[in-house]
């Protein structure tokens, strides 16, 4: 179980979780096989190995989370109300083999830069999807509790 789902409050689930981009696992091993006879081949390849497992980003039915680290935890959350605007980074390279970056922008200081990441363009759409879910659910629970309390009187 990742971190995210142990720490999801009552009635929250996870719609998307990201992730890596098949590239990087392969960069690690790389540099690996190829500087693997120097220190630096294998201390980048350990580096890039526990970053690319201890890092996790998903987007639940009430926020976005991105947490960082191994040892210690470093989670940045951004509820989808306070969600102002995205930034999708792909180059020629992230188009042609399905990676990018992607921003998201919250209101006054709030930002989640999400790491290098596969499919950035259906993560932000799983985002906006939930965003309009999120605001439709305070109106169907109005309309419920109308047709209980009609039904009641």
């Amino acid at each position: 179980m990742s971190y995210i789902e142990k720490h999801l409050h009552q009635g929250e689930h996870v719609i998307k979780e990201g992730e890596f981009h098949w590239l990087w696992h392969a960069r690690a091993w790389a540099a690996l096989l190829i500087f693997g006879w120097l220190i630096i081949g294998i201390i980048y390849w350990a580096y890039e190995m526990i970053r690319l497992n201890t890092t996790e980003f998903a987007i639940t039915n009430r926020s976005i989370l991105l947490k960082k680290g191994f040892i210690s935890a470093h989670v940045t959350q951004l509820s989808l109300e306070a969600v102002e605007g995205a930034k999708l980074d792909q180059g020629i390279f992230g188009r042609i083999f399905g990676f990018g970056g992607l921003d998201i922008e919250g209101r006054g200081a709030g930002e989640v830069d999400f790491p290098t990441m596969a499919k950035p363009s259906e993560f932000l759409s799983a985002l906006n999807h939930a965003q309009m879910e999120a605001e439709e659910a305070p109106i169907e629970r109005l309309a419920d509790e109308i047709e209980h309390h009609d039904d009641a009187a």
